[in-house]
């Protein structure tokens, strides 16, 4: 825990602390606490901004509420009361995932408690190096709704392997998974209907246990996780929406048909917007942006993600097309090149990145680039892991972790095909929830190694065969 610890301080606090710029992101987040960074935006996506003001001028409503919302105003009312009423520095928000990130790693080590002595100090230097690379710690010094998604998630995932092989549910235990799967899928659409995994693994939760009281709370958890999945994705403007519908339309099919009109038609538009071909949203001939509000209001109602699926749907060519495109040529961008780690002030060039405690993303970067079908592959084995694990003798927490192994590749394959198919534009640093649960299911394996080998584990199954069946053993 010390090292851990460390390592956070080191890279997020100390002189020379390093973050992430914005993309220009950051608004939908500290724009409801009346904050704006002391640039005002001039060093988006060159330099990380660690300064920002305070003022009434830089208030205004964000298109959705995000979880991290809700973190950045514990950081900015602690920083208010302990420190500058005016000024805000993003280390407090810093200190606060750094908390997150420290439950988190605690939680692995509680998960590693069976284990000998040696297995015990292996996993927990491998998780630092998995998880604690600055690729993901860079994010901590950040206000990306994805760094609220990144520690949910990861808490999640282990959390739900001490609950699966629990004799008797703990309701702090309980508090806490419901809390970080709270964390996860309040960050923003895109990751909530990832949550309802969660309420699947509740129900299933309920229905093995014996009390009614316990049965009663974990049912009560999954409920109110499923309400704010639907609250969340209810609540999330069509305006908002609609800029990734318009990138991915006419940024993306468009561009790549043999039968632009006919498209456009399938997707509810007119065959004379085929003019729009190549522009984003944000494009300043994009009519997302004209001041004559028409045509976009227009587009609004025309057009839905249930036309893009019916679309795919009808053309499925087309939608293999894109997720094997994203997956040669976005996922191997683990970590995006327009997005810097250092503050102007640090003398390093505009867009720098911060290589030092980045083996990991090194190593995952590569083999990305050397062959990208690597990852289905190993998403197939883990969605099957349960399936290869049926007749071997297993302890409660080696079976727990092969079901949540399969759990976590689903997710994994969940995010990579909900991005790549409903956006064009920044795909691979959308990508970074995929690229982290399928982390999650690396290092579970390398824990259900240690599990079936591990000679206390064996003994200990062992021992239980041994009272369930005295006749076989005598």
């Amino acid at each position: 825990m010390s090292l851990c610890a460390a390592i956070l301080v080191w890279k997020l606090l100390l002189p020379g602390f390093v973050g992430m710029a914005s993309n220009g992101d950051f608004g939908k987040v500290i724009g409801a606490l009346c904050i704006d960074g002391a640039d005002h935006s001039a060093n988006n996506f060159v330099f990380f901004q660690s300064e920002y003001l305070r003022g009434s001028e830089y208030c205004f409503p964000p298109p959705y509420y995000s979880s991290e919302t809700g973190l950045a105003w514990v950081a900015s009312s602690l920083a208010r009361l302990l420190s500058d009423p005016v000024r805000f520095d993003i280390r407090w928000m810093g200190t606060i995932h750094s908390l997150l990130f420290l439950g988190f790693y605690s939680a692995v080590l509680v998960l590693l408690r069976p284990f000998r002595a040696v297995a015990r100090v292996a996993m927990s230097l491998a998780a630092l190096w998995i998880f604690a690379d600055i690729g993901l710690v860079a994010y901590l010094n950040s206000f990306f709704t994805d760094t609220a998604a990144i520690l949910g998630g990861l808490a999640v995932v282990v959390l739900a392997v001490q609950l699966s092989m629990a004799s008797r549910i703990k309701f702090p235990l309980l508090v806490l998974f419901g809390a970080s799967v709270l964390l996860f899928a309040g960050s923003k659409a895109q990751h909530a209907l990832q949550g309802l995994a969660a309420v699947v693994f509740l129900l299933w939760l309920a229905v093995r246990q014996n009390e009614t009281t316990v049965r009663l709370a974990v049912s009560s958890i999954g409920l109110i996780v499923l309400a704010a999945v639907i609250w969340i994705i209810a609540t999330t403007p069509g305006s908002y929406t609609a800029q990734a519908r318009f990138n991915l339309i006419f940024f993306y099919l468009l561009p790549h048909s043999k039968t632009p009109a006919q498209d456009l038609v399938e997707l509810g538009l007119d065959p004379s917007d085929a003019r729009y071909s190549g522009l984003t949203a944000y494009s300043p001939a994009s009519p997302m942006n004209a001041k004559d509000t028409s045509w976009r209001t227009a587009f609004y109602a025309r057009t839905s993600y249930g036309r893009v699926l019916t679309f795919y749907v009808r053309h499925p060519d087309r939608a293999l097309a894109k997720l094997r495109s994203d997956l040669w040529n976005e996922a191997p961008n683990r970590r995006v090149v327009y997005l810097s780690n250092y503050r102007r002030q640090a003398g390093k060039p505009a867009g720098a990145r911060d290589p030092r405690f980045g083996s990991w993303s090194a190593l995952r970067t590569r083999l990305f680039r050397w062959w990208p079908a690597h990852v289905l592959l190993w998403l197939a084995l883990a969605l099957c892991a349960p399936f290869f694990c049926l007749k071997a003798p297993m302890s409660a927490l080696a079976r727990s972790l092969t079901w949540t192994i399969s759990i976590g590749a689903a997710v994994a394959v969940a995010e990579f095909v909900s991005v790549s198919l409903a956006d064009a534009i920044e795909t691979d640093r959308h990508l970074l929830l995929f690229h982290v649960f399928t982390d999650a299911t690396i290092f579970l394996a390398m824990l259900l190694v240690c599990a079936l080998w591990s000679p206390r584990l064996a003994a200990h199954i062992s021992a239980r065969e041994h009272v369930a069946h005295p006749a076989a053993t005598a």
